[in-house]
């Protein structure tokens, strides 16, 4: 491999980074493997152990890699929430409209209920079900709210595609922040026989009709 050098349109440590990257891409490496020493890779691309140091930092800091105190740096688990959460902090700071976010919501749930109905999975259903069983019998704020969180991350679970079910449950964390519902206790009500209805949709089959029911329902909440 040849040494790299530094450019006037990449800094060195960009280029270092995206050379591992691609290192790790090549090698096959999986979560949990271990990455070759800093001096491994300063010998693989000719650079000195700062920069690598510099490159490993931020690998860490975006939770690419994790470092473990006399042992080394290994692979983590891919996992994009903390990635989305800093995107929404900017996103946010940048006067960010919640009413993207519902819009966000209708897409994918929306999807979800496609995949759901394609795959027609009993369990899954079942789980749903379950979930709008209990809200009914729910007595406080607190407790329909917590249902209503766990229907609709119930949604995008039941499609069992964990990149999908990662991308989507930080957009419905994100808008299940306390601060904006704004639901009495009876909304909530009307909201738990809402759910009732998507999924008896489900159970039927009928995707229009539960992608109806879902974007009206998504719609109404009071933000």
């Amino acid at each position: 491999m040849k040494p790299i050098v530094e450019s006037e349109r990449q800094p060195l440590k960009k280029t270092v980074i995206q050379e591992i990257k691609q290192y790790l891409i090549d090698s096959g490496l999986r979560a949990g493997d271990q990455l070759p020493t800093e001096r491994k890779f300063m010998e693989m691309f000719g650079v000195s152990r700062s920069v690598i140091r510099e490159a490993l930092s931020y690998l860490e800091n975006t939770e690419i890699i994790r470092v473990r105190q006399g042992q080394g740096a290994f692979l983590n688990e891919s996992n994009i929430e903390n990635l989305l959460d800093n995107f929404f902090f900017l996103w946010q700071l940048n006067n960010g409209k919640i009413q993207e976010i519902l819009s966000l919501r209708v897409i994918f749930e929306s999807s979800a209920i496609d995949e759901i109905i394609k795959n027609n999975n009993a369990e899954e259903l079942s789980i749903l079900e379950q979930i709008v069983e209990e809200s009914m019998h729910a007595t406080t704020l607190e407790e329909f709210r917590e249902a209503d969180v766990r229907f609709h991350k119930q949604i995008l679970l039941a499609t069992n595609n964990d990149l999908f079910i990662q991308i989507t449950n930080m957009i419905t964390s994100y808008f299940f922040q306390v601060q904006y519902i704004q639901l009495t206790l009876e909304e909530y009500k009307i909201m738990a026989n809402e759910h009732k209805g998507i999924v008896e949709a489900l159970q039927s089959a009928n995707a229009e009709k539960a992608k109806s029911l879902l974007t009206k329902h998504i719609n109404n909440t009071k933000i």
